[in-house]
């Protein structure tokens, strides 16, 4: 009866401490929504530069879904560094007019954040999902912080900083860390790089070029192209849904 009696008090004890955290919506320290709850998997869904301005909520819907599309898995919405979410919050840092912000100061601030769901969700398996800036700061992650991400679907990626502002003939970022310099220090993580065939953004050679790097260092990796989509993520998103349950899953 003890035993029965210290495992019901545990488990009151985690759904109380799920409850709590969905209600302050992070453990911090970048802010976002908890969709869902439970150890099967964390997955973080980190957005754009959403570069019209605004703030960055689209990918709410997607990490909704996930969370509904998947019984016992905690999704969180991140909110990236210096931008506003849903309700006016701030996540803490600065996104420098959305402009050269891929930096090794912001990217500390979404790993920690990721540990720091982990650690309060129970969860062992971390799937991160990126779109575009989010998706170079997830890749780059990977390398940064081996071990941090199992999978990482990364959605148009300019996995090639360099290059990919050169192709755009925009001016070189100084201060962005690139996805291609790091992933000689991933391991243990698999790259899912998905990218519509029609992305003149940040072009599908990206994806396929990263995905061959991966590969070359012995990790598990796939370029997914969709054929007829562009740079926005609403063609994207189907395919991201399936990915993420066949990750799950996995």
């Amino acid at each position: 009866m003890t035993g029965l009696r210290s495992t019901i008090q545990l488990a009151a004890l985690l759904v109380l401490g799920l409850a709590s955290m969905a209600m302050a919506q992070s453990p911090g320290p970048l802010n976002g929504q908890v969709f869902g709850s439970g150890n099967r998997a964390l997955v973080v869904v980190v957005h754009g530069d959403v570069s019209k301005g605004g703030a960055a909520t689209y990918h709410y819907d997607l990490a909704r879904r996930i969370a509904d599309q998947n019984r016992g898995v905690t999704v969180f919405a991140l909110v990236r560094p210096g931008y506003t979410g849903q309700s006016g919050a701030k996540s803490p840092g600065s996104n420098n007019g959305r402009r050269d912000h891929y930096t090794k100061q912001n990217n500390a601030l979404v790993a920690k954040t990721i540990q720091n769901l982990a650690k309060a969700t129970g969860n062992s398996k971390v799937i991160g999902i990126g779109h575009s800036g989010g998706a170079a700061q997830v890749g780059a992650i990977a390398g940064m912080y081996p071990g941090l991400i199992d999978s990482a679907i990364l959605v148009s990626c300019p996995c090639n900083i360099t290059e990919w502002r050169a192709k755009r003939g925009k001016s070189a970022w100084r201060n962005s860390l690139s996805p291609h310099t790091y992933i000689k220090h991933a391991r243990g993580t698999r790259i899912l790089a998905v990218v519509g065939t029609k992305d003149t953004n940040t072009f599908p050679k990206l994806s396929q070029d990263f995905v061959a790097a991966a590969k070359a260092r012995g990790l598990p990796a796939a370029y997914v192209p969709v054929n007829g989509a562009s740079h926005g993520f609403n063609g994207l998103q189907r395919t991201v849904e399936q990915l993420a349950k066949q990750e799950i899953a996995n």
